[in-house]
C-alpha cells in the first residue's frame, strides 16, 4: 500500500452514487488515502470491473465475516479506480485509491457479482484544539519509534501529516498485520475512538 497524493478524498465520497461494486476479498482492508493494488482474474470480478469503469469508477473492498462469502462485515472501505492496465488474457492489474468508510445497507444484487447499496460512515467527537494535539503527538510519537518501517512504504514524509485521523488510517493499514483487528478499527465509528482502539492493538504487540 501506499499513501495517496492525488485528489481529495472527502470530494470524491460526496459523489458516491447510492449503489456500487462490492469486492469481498478476506484479509484485504482499504482505509482512506491508502493505495491498493489488485489483480483481477475472476469472471465476476472482471464483469465487476467492467461495469466499473463503464460508470463511476468506484468500488468497494469489504471483507467476509467467515471462511464462505454469505456473511459481510458491515463497514467497508471505497475507493476509486486511479489505474487500470489489461492483459491480452482478460485480467487487469488496477489501483484503487481509498476515499473514505461506508456502511453497507442492503444488497440490490448478488450475482454475477455483488451490488450494495451503501452510505458513508464514521463521525467526528467534539475536541479543543489542545485535545487535538495530544492525539497528533501520540501518533507522530509512534511513527518516530517506528519510521524505518514505515520508510520501506512511503517514499514521502507522513511525520508532515498534521491530521491525527489521517494518521491512523495510515498507521493502521501498515502496522496491523492480523486483518480482524484492521477491521475493528475501519469500523469504529468514531474518530477519536477509532486512534484509542488502534494505539490498545499496537501496545498488545508490544
Amino acid at each position: 500500500m501506499r499513501l495517496s497524493g492525488e485528489g481529495d478524498s472527502n470530494e470524491a465520497l460526496a459523489h458516491l452514487p447510492e449503489v456500487v461494486p462490492v469486492m469481498l476479498l478476506g484479509g484485504v482492508t482499504l482505509f482512506p488515502k491508502m493505495l491498493l493494488p489488485l489483480y483481477i482474474f475472476e469472471m465476476r470480478y472482471r464483469a465487476m470491473l467492467e461495469r466499473a469503469l463503464e460508470t463511476d469508477r468506484f468500488l468497494i473492498m469489504a471483507q467476509p465475516k467467515g471462511q464462505e462469502d454469505d456473511e459481510v462485515c458491515p463497514v467497508a472501505g471505497v475507493g476509486l479506480i486511479r489505474a487500470c492496465v489489461r492483459s491480452a488474457d482478460g485480467t487487469s492489474n488496477l489501483v484503487l485509491e481509498g476515499v473514505g468508510r461506508v456502511k453497507l445497507t442492503g444488497w440490490q444484487q448478488l450475482s454475477p457479482f455483488r451490488m450494495a447499496m451503501a452510505e458513508p460512515f464514521g463521525w467526528k467527537e467534539p475536541e479543543t484544539t489542545i485535545e487535538r494535539k495530544i492525539r497528533l503527538k501520540q501518533l507522530q510519537d509512534y511513527l518516530r519509534d517506528k519510521g524505518g518501517d514505515f520508510d520501506e512504504h512511503f517514499s514521502g514524509n507522513i511525520s508532515q501529516i498534521d491530521d491525527p485521523d489521517v494518521l491512523v488510517d495510515v498507521i493502521a493499514s501498515i502496522s496491523l498485520a492480523d486483518s480482524s483487528e484492521r477491521q475493528v478499527v475501519l469500523g469504529e465509528g468514531s474518530n477519536v475512538k477509532r486512534q484509542s482502539v488502534l494505539m490498545d492493538f499496537l501496545s498488545e504487540g508490544i
